[in-house]
């Protein structure tokens, strides 16, 4: 494509017309340096290509995500999230993204739209990672033989999978201390329990969160079913080394390389 488009420099905007649409790229947008390089060196096919980038469809999970730009789009429409803002600069810093688009694939099935929209900043303040399909890691107290602190029912031991009805976990997130399964991050634990109490590592999916208490700073939350898949024995801080993990202590992706995008 070597016939160029109509385009004029405004003071600190570039207009430039493709067919009959207008585009004006501010000198303040990622792309303005990407056009002005491709006017310069006459390539007009990257002007376009930068100005009208193809939507991606990611072929990972259920296909449901795809990529236009700076743009996510989830089932064909665009959504403004944290979690797309992060989805997007990992795909364009060429990071590994399938276990970020599993993840979404799950948290869209959660029917709490607060769910869908507080839990990924959750993740990311907590520095809680991610598995490689789509779940997340996080924290339990409980007694010293493994059940619940709160009402002492609960089985919390290695390989347990606990749960109730969704409809009987308080959705509501100003009532800080009521029914449901409960997780935490890092900075709760010491809020809880006392030192006979055990920590566990849960496995939890990102559907089956109710919601994010605002209490103690939002370090905590509730939800209707987790795995119990390790006992912390040593540091907190130590635990989770990587934002992508596949059990308690198997490092997915090396944290260094991915430290741009950790959450």
């Amino acid at each position: 494509m070597n016939t160029p488009f109509p385009y004029i420099i405004q003071g600190k905007n570039i207009v430039v017309v493709i067919g009959t649409k207008s585009h004006t790229i501010s000198n303040t947008s990622p792309t303005y340096n990407q056009v002005v390089e491709a006017i310069r060196a006459n390539d007009w096919e990257r002007v376009k290509n930068v100005i009208e980038p193809q939507k991606v469809v990611l072929e990972y999970g259920a296909g449901h995500v795809a990529i236009q730009g700076n743009k996510l789009f989830w089932k064909g429409e665009e959504l403004n999230s944290t979690l797309a803002t992060r989805l997007i600069e990992m795909f364009q810093d060429s990071f590994p993204v399938e276990p970020m688009v599993q993840f979404m694939e799950n948290l869209m099935q959660n029917p709490s739209k607060r769910a869908v929209t507080e839990l990924y900043g959750f993740l990311e303040k907590g520095q809680l990672p991610i598995t490689p399909d789509g779940h997340f890691l996080a924290y339990k107290k409980v007694r010293e033989d493994y059940k619940d602190i709160y009402s002492g029912r609960f089985d919390n031991s290695v390989g347990q999978t606990v749960e109730m009805e969704r409809n009987q976990v308080d959705d509501e997130k100003d009532r800080t201390c009521s029914t449901g399964l409960h997780f935490c991050s890092q900075e709760y634990l010491g809020q809880f329990g006392g030192s006979d109490s055990r920590t566990m590592i849960l496995k939890i999916n990102p559907r089956d969160v109710v919601s994010i208490p605002s209490d103690y700073n939002s370090t905590k939350g509730r939800c209707c079913r987790y795995e119990v898949i390790g006992e912390l024995g040593v540091d907190p801080a130590e635990a989770f080394t990587a934002p992508v993990q596949d059990n308690a202590n198997g490092v997915q992706v090396d944290p260094d390389d991915f430290a741009a995008a950790a959450i």
